[in-house]
């Protein structure tokens, strides 16, 4: 049996043709065979699509690591520091900046963030999994990821002064900032789930094509870029093949197995 972990955005899903039907059959072909298949994202629960739900993958590697769920129930989970956490929204509030709080199953995000709204509306997420009524206190002892959208693109160096505590990415072509527990990855949470299916590193396979990857391309045995990939993803990858746009995963998954 072989693990094969995708990544959702610019690996399986491309916003202008979705999921090809040629992806989702060589999924269920490669599942069929024995083997097991996996999202590994920087998504959380809330953030997976029924799109992607509906495939029926294996498990889910969630949050960069963060959240890893299998069998239907949640086998490893870690969430951000209340106290530091705590801090950094009274900051982020205190500017005027757009966050999201994300937790195992919900994501809450205040009425008052239209640049939020507007942004996962066209990111293919499960809009229902947002909530705007909720209690900040109780909602902050269980995020395991934070989403911050500052003003302007100076705004960003007092921020990351802020994110000490927390291991975080930042988009230079947008005005968002990601926040996770600084001990969390998406390798972390590869390692969690062979080790659950009692699998060795040479038994992994990963598709993805973008920095958060990396950690992940540094834990299985076999990574896969997709020729759409940004530059870095390359030195660590052992095959490339064809992008999303061109059924990259269907054909490579074809050819391995």
């Amino acid at each position: 049996m072989k693990a094969i972990f995708f990544d959702i955005d610019g690996t399986i899903y491309h916003p202008e043709i979705g999921i090809s039907q040629n992806t989702i059959d060589e999924i269920h072909r490669v599942q069929k065979l024995g083997h097991k298949c996996f999202i590994a994202s920087g998504r959380p629960t809330g953030f997976i699509s029924k799109e992607v739900k509906s495939i029926g993958f294996d498990g889910f590697v969630l949050a960069n690591g963060a959240h890893i769920v299998t069998e239907g129930k949640t086998i490893d989970s870690l969430t951000l520091p209340y106290d530091e956490t705590k801090k950094l929204i009274e900051y982020v509030e205190s500017q005027g900046y757009e966050y999201i709080l994300l937790t195992t199953d919900r994501c809450y995000l205040k009425k008052e963030s239209p640049h939020m709204y507007e942004f996962y509306a066209w990111c293919n997420i499960d809009m229902d999994s947002l909530c705007n009524d909720y209690d900040l206190d109780e909602v902050l002892k269980k995020t395991i990821k934070l989403e911050i959208r500052y003003n302007k693109k100076e705004d960003s160096v007092g921020l990351i002064e802020r994110l000490g505590a927390f291991f975080y990415e930042k988009h230079d072509d947008s005005l968002n900032i990601e926040v996770s527990n600084i001990d969390t990855s998406k390798g972390h949470g590869i390692e969690t789930m062979l080790n659950y299916y009692g699998l060795d590193v040479d038994d992994s396979y990963c598709f993805g094509d973008g920095a958060n990857d990396i950690e992940m391309f540094k834990t299985v045995g076999h990574p896969i870029a997709m020729k759409n990939a940004i530059p870095m993803i390359y030195h660590h990858a052992s095959i490339i093949c064809e992008d999303v746009l061109h059924d990259g995963v269907a054909k490579e998954l074809k050819r391995l197995f």
